[in-house]
């Protein structure tokens, strides 16, 4: 994925448009940082996919199972994910 050349425009509005304001910006500043991550070295995003388990872990005294379980609850479904935002990045 060559993500210097990735808009991530059409993803942030749809971000915004799926769920509350706050939570959706706090979503767009997340993608914000993790796509600076991933313009340096893409390989940096499973590193802080593993910081960011492991910190959610300690903060709430549960296990980074526990957090992963958590959040693959919450997702999107695999149809939507591939029908509305993996088009989104190209």
């Amino acid at each position: 994925m060559e993500w210097d050349h990735l808009d991530p425009s059409a993803l942030f509005a749809a971000i915004r448009e799926r769920g509350p304001a706050p939570d959706a910006e706090r979503t767009v500043l997340a993608f914000e940082r993790a796509l600076d991550l991933a313009r340096i070295d893409a390989d940096l995003l499973e590193h802080l996919l593993v910081a960011c388990t492991c910190l959610l872990a300690h903060g709430r005294e549960q296990t980074p199972r526990t957090i992963l379980e958590h959040v693959f609850r919450r997702s999107v479904s695999d149809a939507e994910w591939r029908a509305r935002y993996e088009p989104l990045f190209g």
